[in-house]
């Protein structure tokens, strides 16, 4: 896939409506690819979300994660992540079950990420 072009990233970064939360909620790896997993399937398990962010995050590692990895990045999501995307409004919480859903995303938010996805990893 073709990389978007650096005039259409700054049009995006620049856009003032976009809130310092959202930047500082997806500066960070694992909450990006949360919200790409929110994307994909608009509602997951906390015990989904851990074993697609393992493989996606050791993947890139080029070795095996093991069970001790994916307990390090649930309770790193449980902890820290989970409270960043929720305050930046890029995930809400399931009250059916213990996961997150995706919520409306405003424009420049579902921009900026969709350009990020894009550019961010291979599919």
């Amino acid at each position: 896939m073709e990389k978007d072009s650096e005039d259409t990233l700054y049009d995006i970064l620049l856009d003032p409506s976009l809130d310092d939360d959202v930047y500082r909620a997806l500066a960070n790896r694992r909450r990006r690819y949360a919200v790409y997993a929110l994307m994909e399937w608009d509602r997951v398990s906390m015990d989904e979300l851990a074993d697609v962010l393992t493989g996606w995050l050791y993947a890139s590692e080029y070795r095996m994660a093991t069970p001790d990895d994916r307990n390090r990045l649930i309770t790193e999501l449980r902890h820290e992540h989970v409270h960043m995307l929720r305050k930046a409004g890029l995930a809400g919480y399931d009250s059916s079950g213990d996961g997150l859903v995706l919520p409306e995303l405003a424009y420049p938010v579902a921009r900026l990420l969709r350009w990020a996805r894009r550019n961010e990893y291979p599919n």
